[in-house]
């Protein structure tokens, strides 16, 4: 590397580490350094919320019940359906002790758990749920959005399906007992009988599952194998108008108990929801009040699950136009956040993590399993009631040698997401991200932004850099 480029590096360099949120003389100045000009200029941003309708739902934490915003009215519902994985040798034998009539091994009793480590709202709040069982699985081959239902699209099985309705509260949120051990959780009985689909009866679900093993070895040897031919899953459906808490439910777990052995000990053989099966969320918005805030020109709206994403026009042309011999070194974007209203504690929370991207990449990102290549893609934590992209500049010079096909070649959106980072050792702290999906939780936030916006407009500010 040559002198002149390592003087504008380092000349770069100090300049975004003075950059702060202030505009006032940029474009106006020009600096000659060893024959590496660098100049800067400010531009406009156009900002607008847009209402998404649905995203793809693929998160490893399923959301039950539903909830009031108490900041901007929004009514916000969630339902889950679960598949659930099972071990190749459960190491059932014919030792268990309870036993029917015709001499088959029987279930003292059976059970759903959904475990939840979080929740929004009342934990007093008596909540109901029915959970139904499936027909035929979900495919994990395919996508399915936070709109689809799994009742309507006839996933639900009829006739002799298990339908089980359970009030519940998320008060008791740590039990201990000497089976389970201790946790949060929301409890679901499958003690009633139950007739499989080949017709057969047993004394409770639990029973169908050892009896199957039993039978059918080979049923649970894969997970697949078992939500084909045993288990295809169950939707779990908040029912009524009953509204205060929403849980976050991180795990789940079908137990089936019998006694066993000479001192009649209490067993259980456990089929796990795991990320080797599939887990989706069916999030229903109150869209009158969605409309309501995306109409809003005061300011752009954040809102999660599945609410309003922010939408920016990007002025590609008014960077590019009278510097097509110069380099972008750094575009930088900062989008400042409002404060809520109402105390942090009652409030949804501000997404922690914000992914930019095309407007026309939003579905197959995700659909992809895509990971942030800083080059049409970036990630902003929020810092000091900002989220900053330090540098976009690999962005704009794409739109601007873009076909401009589209109408939307210059447009982006601004997304809530989870991100899962994992260690590149265990001896480092140096971590890479695995994993991009939805933020699936209860969020929200105001952006400065919008046509009527009183808080001044959002800017974007550029650094160019030529030899002369």
């Amino acid at each position: 590397m040559n002198l002149k480029a390592l003087l504008a590096i380092a000349f770069i360099g100090m300049v975004l580490v003075s950059c702060d949120d202030t505009t006032e003389g940029i474009g106006n100045s020009l600096v000659k350094q060893n024959s590496v000009v660098i100049s800067t200029d400010t531009f406009t941003v156009t900002s607008k919320s847009v209402i998404v309708d649905s995203v793809l739902s693929k998160n490893t934490i399923a959301y039950l019940g539903k909830v009031r915003d108490p900041e901007t009215g929004v009514y916000v519902a969630g339902n889950s359906m679960i598949q659930f994985h099972t071990l190749p040798n459960l190491g059932l034998t014919d030792s268990i002790n309870g036993k029917d009539h015709n001499g088959n091994i029987i279930a003292d009793s059976c059970d759903i758990i959904l475990f939840y480590d979080d929740f929004y709202g009342d934990s007093l709040r008596p909540m109901k749920l029915t959970v139904y069982e499936l027909d035929h699985p979900m495919l994990e081959n395919q996508n399915y959005y936070s709109n689809f239902d799994p009742k309507a699209n006839g996933y639900i099985r009829t006739g002799n399906g298990i339908k089980k309705e359970q009030i519940y509260t998320l008060s008791d949120m740590n039990r201990t007992d000497s089976v389970k051990g201790s946790y949060r959780r929301i409890r679901i009985p499958l003690n009633d009988s139950y007739t499989d689909k080949a017709g057969i009866t047993y004394n409770n679900y639990g029973s169908y599952l050892l009896q199957t093993y039993q039978k059918h070895p080979e049923y649970f040897s894969t997970g697949y194998n078992f939500i084909k031919n045993v288990v295809p899953g169950f939707y779990f459906e908040n029912q009524g108008d009953l509204t205060g808490s929403m849980a976050y439910i991180h795990g789940s777990r079908i137990n089936a108990y019998y006694h066993k052995g000479a001192k009649d000990s209490v067993r259980w053989a456990s089929f796990d929801g795991t990320e080797e099966v599939l887990q989706t969320s069916k999030i229903i918005n109150d869209n009158n009040s969605i409309r309501r805030l995306a109409t809003d020109q005061t300011c752009t709206h954040l809102r999660t699950p599945a609410g309003i994403f922010t939408e920016l026009e990007l002025p590609v042309n008014s960077i590019l136009n009278g510097h097509e011999h110069d380099t972008i070194n750094a575009v930088k974007l900062s989008l400042t956040r409002i404060n809520n209203t109402l105390p942090a504690k009652v409030a949804f929370n501000a997404p922690s993590e914000l992914l930019l991207l095309p407007k026309d990449s939003l579905h197959s990102f995700f659909e992809k399993g895509s990971l942030i290549d800083n080059k049409t893609s970036y990630l902003a934590f929020l810092n000091a009631n900002t989220y900053t992209y330090y540098n976009i500049s690999n962005l704009i010079s794409a739109m601007g040698h873009s076909n401009k096909a589209s109408a939307n070649w210059n447009k982006v959106v601004l997304v809530p997401v989870t991100v899962t980072r994992t260690r590149v050792s265990t001896n480092s702290n140096e971590t890479i991200i695995t994993k991009i999906v939805h933020d699936m939780s209860l969020s929200g936030t105001r952006l400065v932004g919008g046509e009527n916006n009183p808080n001044g407009d959002v800017k974007i500010s550029v650094i160019y850099g030529k030899y002369e």
